[in-house]
């Protein structure tokens, strides 16, 4: 009967949708994070560094 509940508990748990936004958000971070990297790069010479 205890593992019933539990297991009960843990789909409860995977029904609340918090696994899927924290997915989202780090998705959306390196995202951008990488994003910015980039732009940096084209804003500062990319070939100073690529190339040498």
């Amino acid at each position: 009967m205890k593992l019933e509940s539990i297991s009960v508990a843990g789909k409860d748990a995977n029904q609340s949708g918090v696994g899927k936004k924290f997915l989202i958000i780090s998705i959306s971070v390196t995202v951008l994070l990488n994003l910015s990297i980039a732009i940096w790069f084209f804003m500062n010479d990319m070939g100073r560094y690529l190339i040498k």
